[in-house]
């Protein structure tokens, strides 16, 4: 009966330090999953930035866009006046 006891405790022991190895692991595997929690809002922080900056680039390009196009047809009125007052 003692053998057995003796036996009992030895397996309740491995087990009980298995368990305390597991706890220790999740422990570890959550605080990795916190860091990359936070490293993934950073990110997704960073790249909702970058899409605004990206969206306000875009419209400058349209406004400079239109004020090249303006400048353009405005040189060619001008050529043309300055075509039509040579013919004089």
């Amino acid at each position: 009966m003692s053998s057995v006891r003796s036996e009992f405790k030895e397996e309740f022991k491995l087990v009980k330090d298995q368990l305390n190895e597991n706890t220790h692991l999740i422990r570890a595997v959550i605080d990795r999953q916190e860091e990359t929690d936070a490293k993934l809002e950073s990110l997704t922080m960073d790249v909702h930035k970058v899409h605004g900056e990206i969206a306000s680039l875009k419209h400058g390009q349209e406004r400079q866009d239109k004020i090249l196009e303006s400048l353009a047809m405005r040189s060619l009125e001008q050529e043309t006046e300055l075509r039509d007052l040579k013919r004089i």
